[in-house]
């Protein structure tokens, strides 16, 4: 069996030519890898296996989780991509099946555009004001977060009905970890082997999530980047971790152009990447332009955001390969057509970004400023501590319903002397919800409203839960009810009061 070291060592070399090169044109650098990768792969017949594309793609999420830990959220850019989500995948929806495509592939089309470049975003937002920079920043950062969750729904083994018990099984393992390794992380701080250390715990995170298949195992990466990051409170690794960002977007790259499918060549296909490229520009550009004005109100600011993340990230040319290569997309001429789309996308989002003086000026005649009365900071802080609640909630009422199922009569031996106790310290399990609906409790029906949202998801969650461990008697169902309404009644005690204890 021949070696494809050779091909590869000729493929890095055309990878840094090509990569000097369009850096020079004023493209990005990384794409000279990509196509350095394609050309060799095409012409030297090489094949890497799968796992090499699944390891960098999971460096690549550790990267991006830790991006996210180290920006931080902006609470409007975070309802901003919601909003933008939902309008990318309605208006995909839409033009896409008019063109005559499956379901399967306009979802496929439709989570390959939730993501822009953050690479690119960093470089056109250098010459945007101070706000929109933040926002543009913090918009690119969350699409990558939400392309990983959109990518465990396509690839993993989640399903519309096990995706709440995923979010909050999730959440829970991630405020634990991130506990855990806040004091672990005081034993490698400054070490050489810190870096290590945290790629280990992320393919940790990826084996746990892949083991319970709660997610696809790109989210459990994503997660150890995360918790590594906000575990670094001082910075003292991002130095070595950002050369070795630079590093892992390389290789990934060139993995991808030695992976993409390479048919022969259709130019009816090649039209139809060129052709998705541009309505992919046109979709996101609207999506982030609508949903950046929505969340700001200012026309000037948003098409400044949009024109700055107006592509395709490279982390969604993996998307139609893997889709592929699983199966879920039949035809290997449409993987080829649709793996370039991103590409294409990138190539000409530079040319795009040129043009935002003249987009600039027609919006800011045509469309006048929105008043935005939303308190994104207080509602982020309930969505938030809402999931992280719910989690919490789930992890007290699992641990005593399978106490109960599996002692019966004999649990009470061991539930009574420390039932004070439970009651004492449960206040710390929503003491951070009660605070943040404290900040809007003028809203007394969006309060009454979160709570009772809380009960159902943690109610569904623990019962679809406690099948899987132990039998579901009716006791232990009157249990996990009287349980949980005891604490939302007490946490709506609290916020009735007007003091807090």
């Amino acid at each position: 069996m021949n070696s494809p070291l050779g091909e590869i060592s000729i493929t890095i070399l055309l990878g840094v030519l090509f990569a000097y090169l369009f850096d020079r044109v004023g493209f990005p650098p990384f794409l000279g890898f990509f196509l350095a990768g394609a050309i060799v792969g095409k012409l030297g017949a090489v094949n890497l296996p799968d796992v090499y594309l699944q390891i960098l793609l999971s460096l690549v999420a550790f990267e991006v989780g830790r991006g996210l830990g180290i920006s931080g959220l902006s609470p409007a850019a975070f309802f901003a991509v919601i909003l933008e989500s939902a309008l990318i995948i309605s208006l995909s929806m839409l033009l896409f099946k008019l063109i005559g495509l499956t379901l399967t592939e306009v979802l496929i089309i439709a989570i390959m555009m939730l993501s822009s470049s953050s690479i690119l975003v960093n470089r056109f937002a250098q010459v945007l004001p101070t706000e929109a920079r933040a926002i543009a920043l913090s918009i690119t950062t969350l699409e990558d977060a939400v392309l990983f969750f959109a990518i465990s729904l396509l690839f993993g083994k989640t399903t519309i009905e096990n995706l709440p018990v995923n979010i909050v099984v999730v959440t829970a393992v991630s405020v634990v970890a991130l506990a855990v390794f806040r004091y672990v992380y005081r034993l490698i701080i400054g070490r050489e082997y810190a870096i290590p250390f945290a790629l280990a715990i992320a393919f940790g995170f990826v084996y746990v999530v892949q083991y319970f298949q709660i997610a696809s195992p790109f989210l459990g990466a994503f997660i150890g980047g995360y918790i590594f990051s906000r575990a670094d409170t001082h910075g003292v690794h991002i130095k070595e971790a950002t050369a070795l960002s630079s590093l892992i977007i390389y290789l990934y790259m060139l993995v991808v152009g030695f992976s993409i499918p390479m048919p022969a060549v259709n130019p009816l296909f090649i039209a139809l990447s060129l052709a998705t490229a541009l309505l992919a520009v046109f979709v996101r550009v609207t999506a982030v332009f609508l949903s950046a004005l929505f969340t700001t109100g200012q026309p000037r600011f948003s098409i400044n955001v949009a024109t700055a993340t107006a592509h395709i990230s490279e982390l969604s040319i993996t998307i139609p390969i893997v889709a592929y290569r699983l199966g879920v997309l039949k035809n290997a001429e449409l993987a080829f057509a649709l793996s370039t789309t991103p590409i294409l996308t990138l190539f000409l989002a530079p040319l795009f970004w040129r043009q935002r003086s003249l987009l600039e000026k027609y919006v800011a005649k045509r469309i006048r400023e929105l008043k935005i009365a939303v308190a994104y900071e207080k509602l982020y802080k309930v969505v938030t501590h809402f999931f992280i609640t719910t989690a919490k909630l789930v992890v007290f009422t699992l641990v005593i319903a399978i106490v109960v199922s599996y002692l019966g009569i004999f649990s009470l031996v061991l539930l009574i002397p420390t039932i004070y106790y439970l009651i004492k310290y449960s206040r710390y399990i929503y003491i951070d919800l009660l605070l943040a609906l404290r900040e809007i409790e003028q809203a007394r029906y969006v309060s009454i409203m979160v709570l009772v949202l809380t009960f159902a998801l943690a109610s569904y969650v623990v019962f679809a839960l406690i099948v899987k461990v132990a039998e579901l008697h009716h006791y232990i169902a009157l249990l996990v009810v009287t349980v949980l309404t005891y604490l939302l009644i007490a946490i709506y005690k609290e916020l009735s009061s007007n003091t807090t204890k």
